[in-house]
């Protein structure tokens, strides 16, 4: 796995997060729920509520609150305190880090492409929303930073940075401050997994997004 973080904007980048194995368990626990809409991602509900509610999927929690403790890992080990305490995103995973503060997913949904589909530039909130976007299917261009034009007071924009997102990678980021959007799918680059069990409506590509309480 490799790592990338984007310090100004407090963005993580894990590249390889997933082995094939693990990402063709993770499209196998969300690709009955998804569903594909025009050129705009289609979003659906994967799981939410405390532990035993029966709109939770525990395996998929657990899986969320794995990778945030590995970006946390990846943060602490890459990072000075300083740097880190330097931006809310990372000061959070710090928190993780420490134990002071647990990982706590609460709310797992599944947003989906067509071929060429875009997801335009947004911030999702007016506050933080530290989240974790796990990509399974075709590679995108996710960009970060790009101001939108009516921007609250939280929103962290500068300079836009392009990430190749393919599958198996993860991303953190506060959705609530940082501006983001999805530019362009790349076709043909699924693992053969994906490509040989390929979702209903067409669908080329899952972001499933591990959310903490804002």
């Amino acid at each position: 796995m490799e790592v990338n973080i984007i310090k100004q904007y407090g963005v993580v980048h894990l590249k390889g997060a997933l082995t094939l194995k693990e990402q063709e368990s993770l499209f196998n626990e969300v690709k009955d729920n998804v569903r594909g809409v025009g050129n705009y991602p289609g979003t659906s509900h994967a799981s939410s509520g405390p532990p035993g509610s029966s709109h939770r999927n525990a395996t998929l929690h657990t899986l969320g609150e794995l990778l945030f403790t590995r970006s946390a890992e990846a943060v602490v080990s890459s990072l000075t305190p300083s740097e880190i305490s330097s931006s809310p995103s990372l000061a959070r995973l710090g928190s993780l880090a420490s134990g002071s503060i647990p990982p706590n997913v609460q709310n797992v949904t599944c947003a989906t492409y067509k071929a060429g589909s875009t997801m335009v530039n947004h911030c999702d909130l007016d506050r933080p929303l530290y989240t974790m976007s796990v990509a399974v299917g075709d590679s995108c261009t996710f960009t970060v930073g790009l101001k939108t034009p009516r921007p609250h007071k939280n929103e962290n924009s500068g300079t836009p940075i392009d990430i190749l997102m393919s599958s198996g990678d993860a991303i953190y980021f506060d959705g609530g401050s940082v501006p983001h959007c999805v530019s362009a799918i790349i076709p043909g680059t699924a693992p053969e997994y994906y490509v040989k069990n390929k979702p209903k409506n067409n669908v080329v590509r899952i972001s499933v997004l591990f959310r903490e309480p804002c």
